[in-house]
């Protein structure tokens, strides 16, 4: 049929984000899922380095595919993972992983399992943390953090973290997170500075 008007259509979208761990329930009548995880960002070092941020996997897929109700387990932040899980017999199996920084260094990208192969699957590395100021990546929306006051971080897009500042996340206008400098914290997902925390991880559940 011809789209004269170019009207939009009705999607009945679903989107739940968890900031901390709870429990997921597919919605009644979806045929896809599309789930974003972010692993938890590093700590600086308190030495000469800002933290790493955490890695980033992404899944979708169609919903026959998906078990009804899902365990959402969200990073506190550095070196620990976030992680979707189907409960199962024997306990909680982690169907996905997005594994958070250690310290300086970004976390590592996960390999494609057994449910990622039933979808499109994705997992990309966070950046490390930096000795100095703290360039966009080319790979991932994260951050990690800078060095010291004088350093700052610049994500993609052009946002700035100051010098000595906190960093940020933003979902509008476009998804990207800032890592901290100094003393400053990571936004969620990505490095503190030298002395500042890592930012916590998160989870987004789309279905439609």
């Amino acid at each position: 049929m011809l789209d004269v008007f170019n009207l939009p259509s009705k999607t009945n979208a679903n989107v739940q984000m968890f900031y901390r761990d709870s429990t997921w329930v597919k919605p009644r009548g979806c045929s896809q899922v599309y789930m974003l995880l972010i692993g938890g960002g590093g700590n600086g070092n308190a030495g000469n380095q800002g933290g790493g941020s955490g890695a980033v996997t992404t899944w979708w897929g169609a919903a026959q595919h998906v078990p009804d109700s899902l365990v959402v387990s969200v990073s506190t932040g550095n070196a620990s993972n976030t992680t979707v899980n189907y409960r199962g017999t024997g306990g909680l199996v982690a169907i996905l992983t997005a594994n958070g920084a250690s310290t300086v260094t970004g976390g590592t990208a996960s390999s494609n399992n057994f449910f990622g192969a039933a979808g499109l699957f994705s997992s990309v590395a966070g950046q490390n943390g930096s000795s100095n100021n703290v360039t966009a990546s080319t790979f991932t929306f994260l951050s990690g953090g800078a060095d010291t006051t004088g350093d700052t971080v610049t994500a993609n897009y052009g946002y700035i973290t100051a010098s000595g500042g906190n960093g940020n996340f933003f979902m509008q206008p476009i998804m990207v997170g800032l890592g901290g400098s100094a003393a400053g914290n990571g936004g969620l997902g990505c490095g503190g500075g030298r002395t500042g925390t890592g930012g916590p991880g998160l989870v987004v559940i789309a279905s439609w």
